[in-house]
């Protein structure tokens, strides 16, 4: 799908109540300058009050007033105009917050199915459960209802929204269909106005007013009330705890502790967060009215482009997409966030120009590791745990444990939807159902397909054929039912029982992705730590076999099906910045001598490991080997930061301790070991440096390459806030702090005022601690892309013959435009080198980086390429 105004560089930024539209403008100008011609920003819409990231959404329809104005915008939209830069917006079509700002969902509590919004969000009203009949769950109480009703924390108050449920901080609605409990208890005469007002309040909630006309009504008639007398009856109905446990019974939600929500559920959540409800976007009115909003933002040209937030949660991608499209425009840029698995490609049948570029990242990571070194620190793993299982058995175990643990409300819901449906009876075994559903659910290797029409595609019956064999290696004990499972996916002549294959199909795929994404990214990537750096979104420590064939077929595949995807090599969901990862890709290259390392560390640092399992210390010496501080200083905020890391990845790991149920004494004892290695300056700290000295010595160049592949291969080079220096920090919310624009700035000033002065290269090299190397190759890569914008979307990608296995070179060749990139692999590089041209290349070049001139006669010397800096862009144009 070919949009007219894809991005030539876009720069990804986190707006929140620290980093304004105000804050925004003071960087435009740098941006413009670095070279980029886009900003992509996070949600900007409102959101739950003190969000830092903006994914929980509570009103579609209205810029965060934490983060600005439309006012503000349309300034912004005129500077971006003069500076010919447009605006890439990141958009939340899966979810929203359950919260009480939310005042679609506060509607919904309040006046239940007489709302508009009944159907704005994904709840089943008929779940068999009575506690839930009717209701949505509402899982947010610390302990039992019952027992915070004892404990004086519910209540009713009076608040300016009228009569609310307190617990604590929140506030929900009292719901219409409890108004006649609390009039049970007005038996005195001085109380018919509070009877009155009830009364009124219940006529109007039934005339299924919209939520505008309802709000003001119910202001209106608030307003007139006694205030003292209302707070009365309040304090009256809380002096009855059986009254109020009965007030609560008649709720049009279900308020109980949160950990209910692990079993028994009737709302689709985000993942496993209780805190997102996700809506009916398959709904046409849920789709036109969540988007007005953006789309007017579209009109008045103050967003150019979209990306579409976990686009794997809807219920039919293909079809919202089609809408989207049809709402925005072929103009509009689109991308989409979509983790494809080695070798997957994003569905032909989807109007996107690509994805928000996570493959990527694990082409580009694979290329610049070293495979037999890679599969040597394997082997030291296995040896240092041989209790650890391979690496697919712990994939298959911890999603396994999601869905049993975490999510086994979705997980009973699914198996009473296929009843439902009719697509099993009673003559079917409902726990072998069960079992059948959680391993194909298990064994899936993907996130998701997307079943929408019947015959499904090749792709996806050679899935499903991999899924089902894998399942039956399992279990064979429900064969009839994972057979039963399997013909679901056959096509059916009966038009509505291929209609309830299909609705059961692409339920199942809304949580296939989930737990896939909550087994492997957030439990196995903290697991299982062979080789840390390829723990990553988008990435795998499975995949085998890579190389630079691999790396270039995969790149021309992308330049022919997606070439504008976004190249990202850091996202705010990336487990590490994108040169911590160089660095732990740069221990495949000395893996003997890291085994010797990591051997003398544990026996220094055995007096302080306590009750810290030897997974745990390996994780955190590959963690300080990534996020060790660039001047080698170990100060109080980097301890704390690689503290706060560890407590999230053991929580995340769910081994030791947990988010549900954290073992502080677990978690202390690691935060102790680290507080203790990272102080111990002439023993542990000494010798991370020196290893250090050696890691960063191939580091650095391989970062170098990392940057320039991003920005020359086929897609749309995507730089993360601040990544333009080096960026070595941990998963969010660590790389989310905030980024220092004012020296970036003169980083790249002083690189502009130098460049052209003797001097030059090794001063950048004498810099080469504060990243000028990188800020360098950024700033002259992003502006030569600009140049040659459409050269670079649109040319033809070649592999180019090397004489060795320790260069990589591509060229980007349009009509009689070339571009060659030539990059050394990991190691040494071999300055003996040569990059062999095709028949009809031209002979003379100009090294974009060092201005120097470069005589071809069919080869490029790699030594003459670099001599002077240690990557190379090189064109025609002379």
């Amino acid at each position: 799908m070919k949009s007219n105004n894809p991005p030539s560089a876009t720069y990804r930024l986190q707006l929140h109540a620290g980093f304004t539209f105000e804050a925004l403008k003071e960087i435009l100008d740098y941006l413009h300058l670095l070279g980029i011609s886009t900003v992509y920003a996070s949600p900007i819409f409102t959101s739950t009050p003190g969000s830092m990231h903006g994914y929980d959404v509570t009103e579609p329809h209205q810029i965060n007033p934490a983060i600005g104005t439309i006012g503000q915008l349309r300034e912004i939209k005129k500077i971006l105009q003069r500076r010919g830069m447009s605006w890439l917006q990141d958009i939340v079509p899966n979810h929203m917050a359950f919260h009480p700002s939310n005042t679609r969902l506060y509607d919904v509590m309040e006046r239940g199915p007489l709302s508009p919004y009944s159907e704005y969000f994904d709840i089943d009203w008929q779940h068999p459960a009575p506690e839930l009949s009717g209701k949505v769950m509402a899982p947010f109480l610390g302990k039992a209802l019952e027992t915070c009703i004892a404990d004086d924390e519910i209540k009713l108050v009076l608040t300016d929204k009228g009569y609310a449920i307190s617990y604590f901080e929140q506030e929900y609605p009292l719901s219409a269909s409890a108004y006649d409990v609390v009039q049970s208890a007005l038996m005195d005469s001085d109380t018919m106005p509070v009877n009155a007002l009830l009364d009124a309040l219940y006529q109007q909630a039934m005339s299924g007013a919209a939520l505008n006309d309802w709000q003001h009504a119910k202001h209106q008639l608030y307003a007139k009330a006694n205030r003292a007398l209302l707070e009365g009856v309040a304090a009256r109905v809380n002096d009855d705890r059986e009254l109020l446990k009965t007030l609560m019974q008649q709720q049009y939600y279900h308020l109980c502790n949160w950990q209910e929500a692990d079993k028994q559920i009737n709302y689709r959540r985000f993942f496993t967060v209780n805190e997102l409800i996700t809506l009916r976007m398959e709904s046409p009115a849920v789709f036109d009215e969540y988007h007005t909003f953006l789309h007017s933002l579209y009109r008045e040209e103050l967003i150019q482009g979209l990306r579409i937030d976990h686009i794997d949660g809807l219920r039919d991608p293909a079809a919202y997409i089609e809408r989207l499209r049809m709402l925005f425009g072929s103009n509009c840029y689109i991308v989409a966030e979509k983790i494809l698995e080695h070798e997957e490609t994003l569905p032909s049948d989807w109007a996107l120009q690509g994805t928000s570029g996570y493959e990527f990242l694990s082409i580009t990571n694979h290329l610049l590791t070293n495979p037999s070194g890679e599969q040597q620190l394997q082997s030291f793993y296995h040896e240092l745990l041989p209790d650890v299982a391979g690496y697919n058995d712990v994939v298959y175990e911890k999603k396994r444990l999601i869905l049993e643990r975490y999510m086994g409300g979705e997980w009973e819901n699914l198996v009473r939807y296929c009843y439902t449906l009719k697509l099993a009876d009673a003559r079917t075994n409902r726990e072998h159902l069960k079992e059948a559903i959680a391993l194909f659910i298990a064994c899936l290797p993907i996130y998701r397909l997307y079943p929408s029409q019947w015959p499904l595609d090749d792709y996806a019956q050679e899935i499903i054929r991999e899924t089902f064999v894998k399942m039956r290696s399992v279990n064979r004990v429900a064969e009839s039912e994972i057979a039963l499972l399997e013909s679901l996916w056959e096509d059916i002549h009966d038009a509505d029982k291929a209609r309830n294959r299909l609705l059961f199909l692409q339920r199942l795929m809304q949580f296939t992705g989930p737990v896939t994404a909550k087994g492997v990214e957030d439990t196995t990537f903290y697991v299982y730590n062979a080789l840390l750096s390829h723990n990553e979104v988008g990435d795998s420590p499975a995949i085998e076999g890579f190389s630079v064939n691999t790396f270039h077929q995969r790149l021309i595949a992308r330049q022919q099906h997606t070439a504008s995807s976004l190249n990202a090599t850091s996202t705010h969901d990336t487990k590490r910045g994108e040169d911590g990862r160089i660095r732990l890709n740069m221990l495949s290259l000395m893996p003997d001598d890291w085994r010797i390392q990591v051997e003398q560390w544990r026996e220094l640092n055995r007096p302080y490991v306590n009750t810290l399992t030897h997974a745990d210390e390996y994780f955190i010496y590959q963690s300080i080997i990534a996020g060790f501080p660039a001047n080698g200083i170990v100060t109080p905020e980097y301890i704390e930061r690689l503290q706060q890391y560890f407590i999230k990845a053991v929580r995340e790991a769910k081994v030791n301790t947990s988010w549900a149920s954290p073992e502080e004494t677990y978690e202390n004892n690691g935060v102790s070991f680290i507080q203790q290695i990272l102080t111990d300056e002439a023993g542990f700290v000494k010798k991370v440096r020196s290893l250090l000295d050696r890691v960063n010595q191939y580091a650095f160049i391989s970062s170098l390459a990392q940057v320039l592949i991003k920005i020359t291969a086929p897609g749309i080079p995507d730089i993360y806030q601040g990544c333009e220096l080096w960026d070595y920090s941990y998963v969010d919310p660590d790389n989310r702090r905030p980024i220092d624009y004012t020296l970036r700035k003169q980083c790249l000033e002083t690189i502009i005022a130098k460049e052209k002065a003797p001097g030059f290269f090794p001063y950048l090299a004498e810099h080469r601690q504060e990243g000028l190397e990188k800020l360098f190759v950024t700033w002259k890569a992003l502006n030569f892309r600009r140049e040659h914008a459409d050269l670079l979307l649109e040319a033809d990608y070649i592999p180019l013959q090397c004489s060795s296995a320790k260069v990589a070179a591509y060229a980007r060749v349009q009509k009689q435009q070339w571009v060659i990139v030539i990059i050394p692999l990991p190691g040494e590089p071999d300055m003996t080198a040569s990059v062999l041209l095709p028949t009809g290349a031209p002979a003379a070049w100009r090294n974009i980086f060092t201005d120097e001139m470069l005589d071809s006669k069919g080869q490029i010397l790699v030594a003459d390429v670099f001599k002077t800096f240690p990557v190379g862009l090189l064109t025609n144009e002379i």
